[in-house]
């Protein structure tokens, strides 16, 4: 189960010197991808993919929470929590997984409704625009979902041009991989 916390912009700004944030990178099923969360309760508040090499990827992650300390994890949490996130199973009680989510109030609504699409499954900008009441948004959402900074577990991975075109932040190939994986595990 996925659990969030949010916070604008302009709060991280505000109490930016109690962000003390762990990295590692991971190969998850579908390609390599960097991973950073809180050191207090641990929320991931990115999840990125490895497009040209780690060095660039701590760049992209350095960028996005730039006022804060960003530490190689030494002690495997990351590496812990991705395999609690890859190994899970039905058979299995599934742990709690915190994410902290970091945007405007509208990016924030549309991230939070793009959990409610089904593992497996996928979606239009134009039904993402529907679930959050706002029919006309629909490049103010497709904008916002490419703004998503926690891949996987925010699925934008799921939604697609109407007209089935794909795109992906990352690189359509590692869309094709997820969603090849999770129609693989439903």
């Amino acid at each position: 189960m996925i659990t969030f916390q949010t916070i604008s912009s302009e709060t991280y700004k505000k109490n930016h010197d109690k962000f003390q944030i762990y990295y590692d990178f991971y190969d998850a099923p579908f390609g390599r991808c960097i991973i950073a969360l809180t050191d207090t309760d641990k929320a991931i508040l990115h999840f990125a993919f490895v497009v040209k090499d780690d060095i660039d990827a701590l760049k992209d992650l350095e960028n996005e929470w730039p006022m804060s300390k960003i530490l190689k994890d030494s002690i495997q949490m990351i590496s812990n929590i991705m395999k609690n996130i890859f190994n899970m199973s039905d058979e299995k009680e599934e742990e709690s997984i915190l994410i902290l989510l970091k945007g405007t109030d509208f990016q924030i609504k549309v991230w939070k409704a793009l959990m409610s699409i089904p593992k497996g499954k996928t979606t239009t900008y134009e039904q993402v625009a529907q679930i959050i009441n706002k029919p006309k948004a629909v490049r103010a959402v497709a904008t916002a979902i490419g703004k998503n900074r926690i891949a996987y577990l925010v699925p934008c991975h799921r939604v697609m041009g109407k007209d089935g075109s794909s795109k992906y932040s990352c690189g359509v190939k590692y869309k094709e991989s997820i969603l090849s994986y999770e129609s693989n595990t439903c």
